[in-house]
């Protein structure tokens, strides 16, 4: 049978003693590996890259997901406190009117309704537009729930009228003319709140969006824009039909192109595309001044065009001749 390997139980051993049931007898192995080969390192990161690949824009996906749902969460919320304000307001305002808002003529009526202090003009504390002095703050804080301090962009307050994933406010675009405050920062930083109310303005004072207005004369509340996404307002000279701009789509805050957030003047907030294809051309009974689309509408025509701050045929000083604001009530 050729050699035997193994010595036998009972056997005499190498020393010629024979060997003891129980005892081991030594396998001589090969050497052992203590690591990887370079290739099979190679192989392991190649899978991993492989898995990240994967996994980093699911993970991303789903935290732009996540903050625009927060951020439709604080639109209705807004959008709500609007309704309780039209509820005690005496002529059922649904865009409130903030007080000092009466010494401009026009340009007001998009950020000064609530929300924090603003790096952009008259938007801080001590100022015209302090918050203590803002209508819905009152509703959501309380009247003296808001105490002067926090900084400009400080996501720390006014939690209610922040949009997480604004990281700029308009976007730069050739033409546009926005101030560089609103370019360069987060609206909420600018302005003190992320979401402009509608207020459809022109440079005569005139409104026809709900800035000012009535819920009793806003037709067609369930396709009518009350509070959006600022970018959402430089639409209208960015689309293709009715825009004076170079046309384009703008970026979504939320990872998806020509698509933002709203909220309508029967409450209801949605994620919507104001991208290419969205608007509709001017009526022409309307002059231009109306703004519509497969979006719904921020025009409030037929009713009439209306200056919320002054009686027809009255002017204010300009903004350079402006008396010191009132002290805040608080």
């Amino acid at each position: 049978m050729g050699d035997m390997a193994l010595e036998r139980v009972g056997q005499p051993g190498a020393s010629g003693q024979p060997l003891r049931k129980g005892t081991s007898v030594t396998k001589h192995a090969s050497p052992s590996r203590d690591g990887f080969t370079l290739i099979e390192l190679l192989i392991v990161i190649a899978i991993i890259a492989v898995i990240m690949s994967i996994l980093v824009p699911a993970l991303a996906a789903s935290r732009a997901e996540g903050q625009k749902v927060r951020c439709l969460a604080n639109l209705r919320e807004v959008t709500g406190a609007a309704f309780a304000y039209s509820s005690d307001d005496p002529n059922g305002i649904l865009g409130p009117v903030h007080p000092n808002a009466k010494v401009f003529l026009a340009g007001t009526g998009y950020a000064e309704y609530g929300g924090g202090p603003g790096l952009a003009p008259y938007q801080s504390w001590y100022d015209y537009f302090d918050p203590r002095t803002r209508p819905l703050n009152h509703l959501i804080y309380g009247p003296r729930g808001v105490a002067a301090g926090s900084a400009p962009g400080d996501r720390s307050f006014f939690q209610v009228f922040q949009c997480p994933g604004e990281e700029r406010g308009w976007q730069e675009w050739p033409g546009f003319g926005g101030m560089a405050v609103e370019v360069e920062n987060p609206y909420f930083a600018a302005n003190g709140t992320s979401f402009r109310m509608n207020n459809l303005a022109f440079n005569d004072g005139t409104v026809t969006g709900i800035y000012g207005r009535s819920h009793t004369r806003i037709p067609d509340t369930s396709i009518t824009l009350a509070f959006l996404e600022a970018r959402v307002y430089q639409t209208l000279w960015t689309n293709e039909v009715t825009g004076t701009l170079t046309a384009g789509e703008l970026t979504g805050y939320h990872k998806k192109l020509g698509f933002f957030n709203v909220s309508y003047a029967d409450g209801h907030a949605a994620f919507v595309d104001f991208g290419r294809g969205t608007y509709y051309d001017h009526l022409p009974q309307y002059g231009g001044k109306d703004a519509r689309g497969t979006w719904g509408r921020m025009d409030t025509f037929p009713q009439e065009l209306l200056n919320p701050h002054r009686p027809a045929g009255t002017s204010p000083p300009g903004a350079t001749q402006l008396p010191p604001p009132p002290p805040p009530n608080s």
